[in-house]
Formats: C-alpha cells, sequence, structure tokens
C-alpha cells in the first residue's frame, strides 16, 4: 500500500514537474518596463546576448546590451543612450557579419529613431536620415527588393515609412502606407507568391486598424477589409501553426472599446482571415509570440500583458494540442505588462526559453529569464543544423511544390528546425523570395526562418525559370549553409487542356484587371479554387474583366467553347 502511494506521489509529482518547465534563474538584469527585449548574437561567439531597453521607474532611462558568458550575463556598457516607450531590432544592415541595431522611443527630453552600427562590439550611432518617431512606435528589418540587404520598416506618431537601403544608404520610398500608433509591426509573404508583403495594426487616430499591405512588384495595395480583429497597444505574430503551408497571425491588444483581447487567425492562403476563436486571455501592453517550447513540431504561445479585469495581469505558456486547442501548463511566470517578451534558446541546450520583461503587479520593473529544463540544461556554444537534403521540385498545375528532407541538429530536435527559402530569377539571386540573407547565405536577421517548421513549400508562381536553395535554423537561431542551389522551369501556368491557341489570359499574374483573347466564341466562368464564382459571360475574341475587389489568390478561368473546352490558371497579385 505504502509503495503504491509512494508510486502515485512521485507520479503526480512528475505531472507537475512536466507542466511547469520554466525556472527564473535570476539572470541579473535591470528590471525595467514600457520597454523592449531583443537576442542576438553580437559578438558572434556561438551563443546569444540581449538587448534591453525601457524605463527602470526611477533613475535615467535605460539601453543595455548584456554579453552571454556560458549562461552568465555582463552588461557591455555598450554607451547607447537610454530609452522607453520603446521598440528594437538587431539586422545586419551592412552585410558585415555582425547583427546592427535599429530603435525608436522616447529618451530624456525628446523623441527619436536609432541606427547602431556594431563594429566587433562596439556600437556607432549613424545618421541615417530616419523619422524620429518617438513613443509607441515599432521598427522592422525585411530585405523588401531582394537584393540581398535589409530595408528598414518604421512606423509611429501617425506616419509609416519604408527605407530602401543600397549599400547601407536609406532612402524613404514614400509610399502611401497607414499611419499608426501604439502599433505592431511585420514584414513577411502572407500570400504565398514570393515577395515580402507588410502587416500594420496599431490606433489609426481613435479607432484601431489592421492592414495587410500586399506587394504587388514593388507596390503595395492596402487590404483593410481581411478579416483580422484590429488591436492596438499589443503585438502581432505570425507562423504556419496549423501546417497548411501559408502564415497564420496571434494578436493582441485592446480593441475599440479598450478591452484586451487575443485570438487567432487563420490564412487562406488568398489573404482572408478566419478567427479559430481559441479561447485565450484576452491581452493588452504586453506580447503574444510563438515558439515550440516543447519540440513536437507545432507553435506554442507566450502571453504577456494587461488582462481584462481591472488591475489584473499574467504571463503564460499555452501548449498547442492541435485542432485549436491551447493548453495553459500553468508556468511559473511573474506576471508584467507594458513590456516585452521573447523567445530564445539562450544557453543552446535545444530548447526555447523565456524572457519577460515589464511592469509587475506592484508597478515595478522588472525583467526575468526563465530556464527551460526540458532539455539537457548544459551550456554550450550553437553548433549550425545540417544542411538539407535531397531537394526536389514539382510543378503542378498550382504553381511549384518545393521539397527537402530534415535536417539535424546537435540540440534542437528534427520536428523543431526552421528552413529558410530563398529563390531568384538567376543563380545565386533572391529576387524572387527573399531570405534575409546575403548572397552567401549568412543569416542577416536573428529569428526563425521564413517557411516555419514545414519541409514542404508550395509557391504560386507565373511562367519562368527559377533557381532555388534553402538551409536549416535552430533554436539557437544559428544557420546551417545554404543547400546546392536547384533550378525548375514552369512552362505553363494552368489546368486541363491549355490550349493557348483556344485561350490566353494577360496578363498573369494580374493586379486589378487583366484580358482574356480566345479564338473560339464561348461562355467563360471564372472561379477561385475553392468554386466559389466570380465572373460568368460570354466572349467573342476578347473579354477585358475588372479585378479590383477580388481577394488575392488564385482563380481559374473555364471557357466552354463550340466543340471544346479550355481551362488555365490565372493568379491575382
Amino acid at each position: 500500500m505504502k509503495n503504491n502511494l509512494l508510486f502515485l506521489l512521485l507520479l503526480s509529482l512528475n505531472s507537475i514537474l512536466l507542466a511547469q518547465p520554466f525556472t527564473d534563474i535570476n539572470a541579473g538584469l535591470l528590471g525595467v518596463g514600457r520597454s523592449s527585449v531583443a537576442w542576438a548574437d553580437f559578438d558572434l561567439d556561438g551563443d546569444l546576448d540581449v538587448l534591453i531597453s525601457g524605463n527602470q521607474g526611477s533613475g535615467p532611462y535605460v539601453a543595455e546590451i548584456y554579453r552571454n558568458d556560458n549562461g552568465s550575463f555582463i552588461n557591455i556598457n555598450a554607451g547607447i543612450p537610454g530609452f522607453d516607450n520603446s521598440a528594437v531590432a538587431w539586422g545586419d544592415y551592412d552585410n558585415d557579419g555582425d547583427p546592427d541595431i535599429l530603435a525608436t522611443g522616447r529618451s530624456t527630453g525628446n523623441i527619436h529613431t536609432w541606427l547602431y552600427r556594431n563594429d566587433n562590439g562596439n556600437f556607432t550611432q549613424i545618421n541615417a536620415g530616419f523619422p524620429d518617431i518617438g513613443s509607441y512606435g515599432a521598427v522592422a528589418w525585411g530585405d523588401i527588393d531582394g537584393d540581398g540587404d535589409l530595408d528598414a520598416l518604421i512606423s509611429g506618431n501617425y506616419s509609416t515609412s519604408l527605407f530602401q537601403n543600397k549599400n547601407g544608404v536609406f532612402t524613404n520610398l514614400n509610399y502611401s502606407l497607414p499611419g499608426v500608433s501604439n502599433i505592431s509591426l511585420n514584414i513577411l509573404d502572407l500570400d504565398n507568391d514570393g515577395d515580402l508583403d507588410l502587416f500594420i495594426m496599431g490606433d489609426a487616430g481613435g479607432w484601431p486598424i489592421a492592414v495587410v499591405c500586399r506587394n504587388d512588384e514593388g507596390n503595395f495595395t492596402i487590404l483593410d477589409n481581411n478579416g483580422i480583429l484590429p488591436l492596438s497597444a499589443g503585438s502581432s505574430s505570425w507562423t504556419d501553426y496549423d501546417n497548411d503551408k501559408d502564415l497564420d497571425i496571434l494578436v493582441t491588444g485592446f480593441d475599440q472599446y479598450l478591452e484586451p483581447k487575443t485570438s487567432i487567425f487563420t490564412n487562406d492562403g488568398a489573404l482572408n482571415f478566419t478567427n479559430v476563436w481559441p479561447g485565450l486571455p484576452g491581452a493588452a501592453l504586453g506580447t503574444g509570440a510563438w515558439g515550440d517550447y516543447d519540440n513536437d513540431g507545432d507553435a506554442d504561445i507566450v502571453l504577456t500583458g494587461q488582462n481584462a479585469a481591472c488591475g489584473s495581469l499574467s504571463s503564460m505558456v499555452f501548449r498547442n494540442d492541435a485542432n485549436n486547442n491551447f493548453t495553459d501548463i500553468n508556468a511559473p511566470l511573474d506576471g508584467a505588462e507594458r513590456g516585452s517578451a521573447a523567445w530564445a534558446d539562450f544557453d543552446n541546450d535545444g530548447d526555447l526559453d523565456i524572457i519577460i520583461s515589464g511592469f509587475n503587479g506592484s508597478g515595478m520593473p522588472t525583467t526575468k529569464l526563465y530556464l527551460n529544463t526540458l532539455g539537457s540544461n548544459s551550456f554550450s556554444t550553437a553548433v549550425a543544423p545540417t544542411v538539407p537534403e535531397n531537394l526536389n521540385t514539382e510543378v503542378t498545375a498550382q504553381g511549384v511544390v518545393l521539397r527537402w528532407d530534415k535536417s539535424s541538429d546537435d540540440h534542437t530536435l528534427q520536428d523543431a528546425i526552421t528552413y529558410n527559402l530563398r529563390m531568384g530569377s538567376l543563380p545565386g539571386l533572391q529576387d524572387i523570395y527573399p531570405s534575409n540573407t546575403d548572397p552567401t547565405g549568412f543569416s542577416l536577421l536573428y529569428k526563425p526562418g521564413n517557411l516555419g517548421n514545414s519541409n514542404e513549400w508550395n509557391l504560386y508562381l507565373p511562367d519562368g525559370t527559377y533557381y532555388w536553395t534553402v538551409q536549416s535554423i535552430d533554436h539557437g537561431y544559428k544557420a546551417s549553409d545554404l543547400a546546392e542551389e536547384q533550378m525548375f522551369t514552369i512552362s505553363t501556368v494552368g489546368l486541363g487542356e491549355l490550349s493557348k491557341d483556344l485561350i490566353n489570359c494577360y496578363p498573369n499574374p494580374f493586379v486589378d484587371n487583366f484580358s482574356i483573347a480566345s479564338t473560339d466564341e464561348g461562355r467563360i466562368e471564372i472561379i477561385n479554387l475553392q468554386g466559389k464564382t466570380y465572373y460568368a459571360g460570354s466572349t467573342e475574341t476578347k473579354a477585358s474583366i475588372n479585378t479590383k475587389e477580388w481577394p488575392s489568390g488564385v482563380y481559374i478561368v473555364k471557357l466552354r467553347g463550340t466543340d471544346r473546352t479550355s481551362e488555365r490558371l490565372i493568379i491575382k497579385k
């Protein structure tokens, strides 16, 4: 009987420990509120260091870089002026192999936007000509033009600007992008057409907005009727959480009634988003971020911020149990608001740890680093995962499917490795699908790969010849070399007979209109891949069709002629 009781006690204790895998390591980091945190290996020694900025509650604002020395964090006193209400992002804008800093916020007496160049661990302020955004802004890096360097997106104070990087010199492209405050920003390919789109969410002046800015060959089309709940003073995080080969979004923040909200919107691949109602607690003034903490190949969630009850705040981890079921693992994390949280494997043991900053329940600024105890908990320097092998290509009626074997890593489990795709119109280029790497494949950003955990990806592409390669990235953001570059050709994108002497659609892809030319009279019907009809009519030899109100995606043109039938696939960007 006693043995049975002991067994049950041990089983119960084991279940509790498994349910709470995070431990505060008392890292000695400065406590900050109205803050930002960001990870990068600034000294290139094989482990992740951390940048922390914000308000100490009393005394000057701070912006400190902590060097990771075998799991202990040393303030390097980088000499960067402090700022709060801040946003920071690491990125190697000058392609010299080490990460630089883009930041915005409020320093003592003024507001500013800063660019700091990293010169072997010494940080020099660069006058890049960026607007002084100040409080409640946001910044993001991304290779918008596919030329192998990072461009800068800066938003705040009800303006948003995209700056093109040419050899370290930034030029405002003067796009008409939505201006907001209390912002979340992302740069990523949302419609799988091979170029980087923008997501902008925040306060547009008394009401929140959430817009997708679709990249149409260098021009941006604003899609505000996309199904995503607009929020402000929160966060947005993207991943393919449902493994259907497109990016979905986790959003947090205040709605128009100042109620904290948290939700997940699944992407149908054509920039239409549907709320999956995951039952997560509402949160604002904090962070919701995807990360696979248990290495099972699906994305879990860390959620911090202010909750609906007056004065209530929390920091929680939710395990992804598939089918839109998320379970609170009761991680022993201190609640925080007006701060920031970020996943990273700081000890290189193959699992994701968490850093959380902000004001705690007593109103005091705090920064906590939580060790994920599921791994070995043995500190090491990062070794890159293996290079992906057996790259192969399948050209289909819907475009192309890219596949490769999963990589392996010394610590990160195979299913948790992410992948980064590069594709160009000529060997070595990335003008079709930017990888945020330099031409050699050196990663310019410290983040998961642009395809998430998937080792198979679908792209909708027009006729042409393409060159592609892929690399693997582990939890410590260490990237493998690029795999040997592959080539494929799409000669005719279409379905059925595909007889060009019967029907021709141009341009393809198209934006707001396209034309159909036919050698046969007949009945035309245009449907999407789900079978919804967008156009029906008859034609003699040519028809011009206005598609301005159509959502982005893939459509099938069906022509029923007098004695033949033909189908063609067309793509709206």
